[in-house]
């Protein structure tokens, strides 16, 4: 791995156990079978996974069909990875809870700012335009959700730091005091504030739960909201963070919920609902790969979430990949693809905010069919979340649950790719 930035590098035994069986207590006997054939019932119906998760799943809790499943290997064993095969399908009439915070009411600016935090629309046309809203308008298009924004949610400030509760009333999820202002919350009774115009994973738990959501959208981009999305994922509920700065923090996590970061919103071709994700490329583990960061604060700052994902990536699997890293803020992904055409690599992780970023983005896909493109934080800007429908065969997003194979011909794999995206094409 390397850096390049402005100038030219960022300084920056079990045979004999059996036969001593006949000594064993009848019970202790029996105990044993009774584990084996509970052990078996799980792998049965697929709630224990011999081969282990860290090979990565395109199912989630709905079921979905893995059509890897022949190919797949442990990470250290694989020869590819497949990103974006991972999908959350919302049937019709799901709920979806939903912060307030650019999905009913937009403070920053201003719209719909007289509307009161408890409001919950039943048309697209009542929801925010833009970032969250504009994905929540998607879901309500194509699969009619029933959409509840989360609001008066206690916070509680413990040791200067601001948390959200999870359903019991612990206070858990670290909350940036950001939100915590009169414009966005109110002070109670009790201590604690109330998050009125709510913002983010971190204080959806409780609303979530108590309204057995399907699905969850709000912001993605501290730790205490990776947090929260992880244990929601345990209790059944999907999330859906189009800002994704810390949904790295999800890969590998074996919960009957899903967690997607940036990634497109799709109606079913039966038109029975919607589908996030399902938009897969592949990456040769050995293959050069341009990463962007940052080393900027805001606005910045989160033009390093292709890194963290990386990054963590690398750790959570425990394989090392060819990475050039790419200093770049925002309205430079023209550094990434440069460096790219440099080196000769096909594959870009990058976050694509306005036009500035798309251009040399596009014109980079253009030029080769093998040209791929990775996206993070940049599902909730219309430049962005363009290219994956724009190149729906070069574009992908952050997958928590990549799968990785082996001995694959590429005729074999775009079939599977092809039965993936036939949910939508």
């Amino acid at each position: 791995m390397r850096y390049v930035s402005d100038t030219d590098s960022l300084h920056s035994s079990s045979s004999s156990g059996f036969g001593l069986k006949l000594a064993v207590n009848r019970k202790i006997l029996a105990g044993i079978i009774f584990v084996f054939l509970l052990v078996a019932a799980g792998v049965a119906i697929g709630v224990l996974n011999p081969l282990g998760n860290a090979q990565g799943a395109n199912s989630t809790n709905n079921n979905n069909q893995n059509y890897f499943a022949d190919v797949q290997a442990a990470p250290q064993n694989a020869s590819m990875v497949v990103l974006g095969a991972t999908n959350i399908t919302v049937p019709q009439g799901a709920t979806v809870v939903t912060q307030v915070d650019r999905v009913t009411k937009d403070p920053g600016s201003k719209l719909n700012n007289s509307l009161n935090s408890d409001f919950r629309p039943t048309s697209p046309s009542q929801l925010v335009p833009w970032m969250e809203g504009a994905r929540v308008q998607e879901l309500m298009k194509y699969a009619n959700v029933t959409v509840i924004p989360a609001t008066n949610v206690p916070v509680k400030k413990i040791n200067n730091t601001w948390y959200g509760p999870d359903d019991k009333g612990n206070y858990v999820y670290a909350v940036d005091p950001g939100k915590m202002t009169d414009l966005r919350s109110q002070p109670s009774t009790d201590g604690t504030r109330l998050a009125t115009v709510t913002h983010g994973m971190n204080v959806m738990v409780p609303d979530a739960v108590k309204n057995k959501a399907y699905l969850v959208v709000a912001c993605g981009d501290l730790p205490g909201k990776a947090q929260a999305e992880g244990y929601m994922n345990t209790k059944g509920i999907n999330c859906y963070a189009p800002c994704d700065r810390f949904t790295f923090e999800l890969l590998d996590k074996n919960a009957s919920g899903t967690s997607l970061g940036t990634m497109p919103v799709r109606a079913l071709k039966d038109g029975k609902g919607a589908v996030i994700g399902a938009q897969p490329i592949s990456m040769n583990l050995k293959e050069k790969i341009i990463v962007q960061t940052t080393i900027k604060g805001y606005p910045d700052q989160y033009c390093d979430t292709p890194k963290r994902y990386f990054d963590g990536f690398e750790k959570t699997y425990g394989v090392k990949l060819d990475k050039v890293i790419v200093d770049a803020n925002t309205g430079q992904t023209n550094k990434v693809v440069d460096e790219a055409q440099k080196t000769g690599a096909k594959i870009i992780a990058v976050r694509v905010l306005s036009d500035k970023d798309k251009g040399p983005v596009k014109d980079w896909l253009k030029k080769d069919p093998n040209h791929r493109a990775v996206l993070f934080h940049s599902a909730a800007y219309e430049p962005g979340y363009s290219l994956f429908f724009e190149f729906p065969n070069q574009v992908t997003g952050d997958d928590t649950k990549p799968v990785f194979i082996k001995n694959v011909s590429q005729s074999n794999l775009q079939d599977k790719f092809n039965k993936v995206r036939s949910q939508w094409q």
